[in-house]
């Protein structure tokens, strides 16, 4: 109904606006249902034949080390790089749902590993006006990434998430020291590939993937956008639930921190949205900031929010408040750190 009335621009101009439904419609689900839709057609070649083992036996004993989880979570990771966040949340749901993952795993991978499309990235500079710096911006997004999955793998609630298997006997991880990586990468593969489903099934899982989310996905994405959008257009919502992080930026000598803060809290409805309220700060380093925050907070209402609680994967609406509230704390002084650096 939302899409409805923003495209045939039905009811007040609030709703199908051109700083609201227009951004809404037009800037981000438009695009979102052809990236969804060619990422639900190459799932299957990611999950069914191999990749995910092969690559899973290579990189084993980092993402143990680093993150607690099995190196075959680096394709999930890859595939919201390509394709975007809401791809890797769809790979993890289903690796969790074969018993691929564990609980603890499925939940740090799904709400670490889900990265935003580097297509996507470019797009937040663009709009802060950050072109210029956007290699040192992903190099920074990168690195304290990294650092902020390590560190919330190991604190609750994700650490706190049970190691227990929806599908018992199922996971793949072979075992440490057993032959050389690559051999034991490529029987892995093989054994996979060997037990693929035949293409009229998954030609059927493709099929019921893309109507599940363009029909029960996108729509409750846009209605959510959407009232983000008018709040922050017409209402200090924002700017009200965002005051405590006015002395924090105030205290990491952040400039502007009145106008910063609400970009720290808005990002929970939409990514998108807090480079739109943050892209006339005077302050280059303070865009930079917002930029980096922004896009590392990862969870977002509009679309693998939804699509998280939607899934079996074991979290709810509290696990991705905190998981919020903590990715931006972690991120927060790392960001003020390097724009300090680079600027």
């Amino acid at each position: 109904m939302s899409a409805l009335a923003i495209f045939f621009q039905i009811g007040p101009e609030w709703i199908w606006g051109e700083n609201t439904g227009n951004v809404v419609l037009n800037d981000l689900y438009v695009p979102g249902l052809v990236t969804i839709g060619i990422a639900c057609l190459v799932l299957p070649f990611i999950t069914e034949f191999g990749l995910m083992d092969y690559v899973g036996v290579l990189v084993q004993r980092p993402f143990r080390a680093l993150f607690r989880v099995p190196g075959r979570s680096a394709i999930d990771a890859t595939a919201s790089w390509l394709g975007g966040s809401s791809v890797g949340v769809i790979v993890t749901a289903q690796q969790y749902e074969s018993g691929q993952y564990s609980a603890r795993e499925a939940a740090i991978i799904a709400t670490n590993f889900s990265i935003v499309s580097i297509a996507f990235c470019y797009v937040i500079v663009d709009v802060l006006r950050l072109e210029a710096y956007f290699l040192p911006f992903y190099g920074v997004l990168t690195l304290t990434g990294i650092i902020c999955a390590v560190i919330m793998a190991r604190i609750p609630p994700l650490s706190r998430k049970p190691d227990t298997y929806l599908v018992e006997g199922q996971a793949l991880d072979t075992p440490i020291g057993e032959g050389s990586s690559r051999s034991r990468a490529l029987d892995a593969a093989l054994k996979k590939a060997s037990s693929a489903p035949p293409s009229s099934k998954m030609a059927k899982g493709v099929a019921i993937n893309i109507l599940d989310i363009w029909l029960g996905l996108i729509p409750a994405g846009i209605f959510i956008a959407l009232v983000a959008v008018v709040l922050a257009e017409y209402t200090p919502i924002f700017a009200i639930i965002s005051q405590p992080f006015v002395p924090l930026l105030s205290t990491l000598s952040v400039e502007s921190p009145v106008e910063a803060a609400p970009a720290m809290v808005i990002g929970f409805a939409e990514m998108f949205l807090p480079a739109l309220t943050a892209a006339d700060i005077p302050s280059i380093a303070t865009r930079f900031v917002v930029a980096v925050v922004s896009v590392g907070q990862l969870i977002f209402m509009s679309e693998v929010g939804i699509l998280m609680l939607k899934s079996s994967l074991p979290l709810n609406l509290l696990d991705l408040v905190v998981i919020f509230l903590l990715r931006t704390l972690i991120l927060l002084p790392m960001a003020v750190i390097a724009a300090a650096i680079i600027f």
